[in-house]
């Protein structure tokens, strides 16, 4: 299917993401180099892979072996 993250508008607020001073935070050194538009497109970037890894987790969890 679709998915809603890819197609985000980067500069969207959104109320549940992490700020990006705190995303710079995890981030650490890495995010010295990077713009406040990149720090967001790898924000966007992480929170898809978590919602693939939970899609998988509960399928995984649904299929009997």
């Amino acid at each position: 299917g679709a998915r809603p993250m890819e197609n985000a508008d980067p500069t969207d607020a959104q109320t549940d993401s992490i700020p990006i001073a705190r995303c710079r935070e995890l981030l650490g050194d890495e995010a010295d180099a990077v713009s406040d538009q990149e720090v967001v497109l790898i924000r966007q970037h992480a929170a898809a892979m978590a919602h693939v890894l939970v899609e998988i987790f509960l399928e995984k969890r649904e299929t009997p072996e």
